[in-house]
């Protein structure tokens, strides 16, 4: 093994390509494209809605018609802000499956650290330049594979 004082890391291929990134990155896909045709199915429904509703303005008085409007419009945007929290939540999911998978990953960095020699390591998206020697990325993601495997889901936690 060479001894390496600095070396660089790619903290989003550390994440993306280890077991646990690649399990947490499909579980992530398979939620947003459900809130996708969730998405599609409800604006259907209120396309359907608002259509029926249409037509009912021509067949009531204008007092009966704002009211059944108020209503309508209150539920979509009672609907819009829970679609809209729902995204929060899934994007806010990746941010806390990268922070624990970076926490369990860090002893086992850190032990390639003291092996190596390795003072420091940078994000290599912080280097200018630099020979690919220094790269332990992938040395890294095989050490993280061995021990955390495709980890832990989040709701399982």
């Amino acid at each position: 093994d060479q001894f390496l004082s600095v070396a660089t890391i790619n903290q989003d291929r550390l994440f993306s390509e280890s077991q646990f990134g690649k399990s947490f990155n499909q579980k992530f896909q398979n939620d947003a494209t459900l809130l996708t045709e969730e998405n599609r199915r409800i604006e259907n429904e209120l396309a359907i809605e608002e259509a029926d509703l249409t037509q009912k303005r021509k067949e009531l008085q204008n007092i009966e018609f704002r009211k059944l409007a108020e209503v309508f419009n209150n539920k979509v945007e009672i609907i819009r802000r829970d679609q809209s929290q729902k995204l929060n939540d899934l994007n806010a999911s990746r941010i806390q499956a990268q922070r624990a998978f970076f926490a369990q990953a860090k002893p086992i960095i850190i032990d390639m650290m003291q092996e190596l020699g390795i003072q420091f390591i940078l994000n290599d998206q912080a280097i200018f330049m630099s020979g690919n020697s220094g790269d332990i990325t992938d040395e890294a993601i095989q050490r993280i594979d061995k021990v955390l495997g495709a980890g832990v889901p989040l709701d399982q936690q």
